[in-house]
């Protein structure tokens, strides 16, 4: 059962690019629309800004939360695979 499952998403994965490739594609219609930029950060917010950072000397040395993305992205697939497991 689990060979068979594995074999049919290994056919869809690999033969729906080959499908989706062979189908000539029709040309696209071009529509060009005006956006205005977004504002520019004011000079007073550059002052206010520097003058949090002298404030707090630690803030140089921030680092984001890299350890916490990573941590949950391998749990979620940790996860998923052992749902797999035990669904089949």
């Amino acid at each position: 059962m689990l060979l068979r499952n594995l074999a049919l998403a290994t056919t869809l994965a690999v033969g729906a690019p080959a499908v989706a490739l062979a189908a000539p594609d029709a040309p696209a219609a071009v529509q060009t629309v005006s956006v205005k930029a977004a504002p520019k950060a004011s000079t007073s917010d550059a002052t206010s800004y520097a003058q949090r950072e002298k404030q707090d000397q630690k803030a140089a040395d921030f680092q984001g939360g890299d350890l916490v993305v990573v941590g949950i992205s391998g749990g979620a697939i940790l996860v998923l695979l052992i749902l797999l497991l035990i669904l089949v």
